[in-house]
């Protein structure tokens, strides 16, 4: 995880949930995806969301039940999903740590680990993308399971976009637009330009832009990589098995 991730979503800590149609209902969407996949709280034990930006799994989760804690390498994301969980009388522990690390996560302690919304495209080599596994199965018990969601790069190595969206969404009457531009750096990585732009009146309209940098890689290449560092029953969930929007990479530790 590079720095530029750190400041991306620093920058983005207080605009994040405006990148979703509507942000309480993505929680509770990705809530159903995951308790389905999971087993009940009392059975699993702590879940720990290693990429928890403000909170759009550890919330739905807790609030369904389960102890969860949340880590991420942003200060200001953790202190807002903080402010959001005590908003929602939520008791989740949330903390700053590099997912390549987990120096905070005691071994051997949770029954499943969490990395979603295309968080490990963030780091910048397959050694990166390595030590994030070898930290996920430290952190996880005998048994435990690890959640992994990112974008299917496979066509968009391929097709190598330049732009994703626009979507536009209304909230209240005033229409928000999202949009993304993208610009290569070489086969697999490149800067994403987030562009959110809001309607503030019938005549104003408010836009914010943030950068962030990613380093594509398939959702079959980051299973082969915990199959290396000792992964069992690795798979990957397509969108029509799981109902999510991504692909999720799931393994288990023996």
């Amino acid at each position: 995880m590079s720095l530029s991730a750190e400041s991306f979503y620093d920058d983005m800590a207080s605009s994040y949930h405006m990148i979703f149609d509507d942000w309480e209902r993505a929680i509770e969407r990705q809530r159903a995806i995951l308790t389905r996949l999971m087993p009940t709280p009392a059975v699993l034990g702590t879940v720990l969301d290693c990429a928890c930006g403000i909170g759009t799994q550890a919330l739905g989760l807790a609030r369904a039940g389960y102890d969860v804690e949340g880590t991420d390498i942003s200060k200001a994301a953790v202190d807002r999903a903080s402010r959001e969980a005590s908003q929602r009388k939520l008791d989740v522990k949330f903390r700053v740590d590099d997912m390549r690390l987990l120096a905070t996560c005691e071994s051997q302690r949770y029954g499943a680990v969490v990395a979603f919304d295309n968080a490990i495209p963030h780091l910048d080599s397959d050694e990166d993308v390595a030590k994030a596994l070898t930290a996920m199965r430290r952190s996880l018990r005998t048994g435990g399971k690890t959640f992994i969601s990112l974008r299917d790069y496979g066509e968009l190595l391929i097709q190598r976009p330049s732009m994703i969206g626009p979507a536009m969404f209304v909230d209240n009457g005033l229409r928000r637009i999202v949009h993304q531009v993208w610009d290569w750096h070489d086969e697999r990585r490149y800067s994403v330009h987030l562009y959110i732009t809001r309607q503030t009146s019938s005549l104003d309209w408010q836009s914010s832009h943030f950068v962030g940098h990613y380093r594509a890689i398939t959702p079959d290449e980051v299973a082969s990589l915990a199959s290396q560092v000792g992964f069992d029953d690795v798979r990957v969930l397509s969108p029509a098995i799981s109902g999510y929007y991504q692909p999720i990479v799931t393994a288990t530790t023996a």
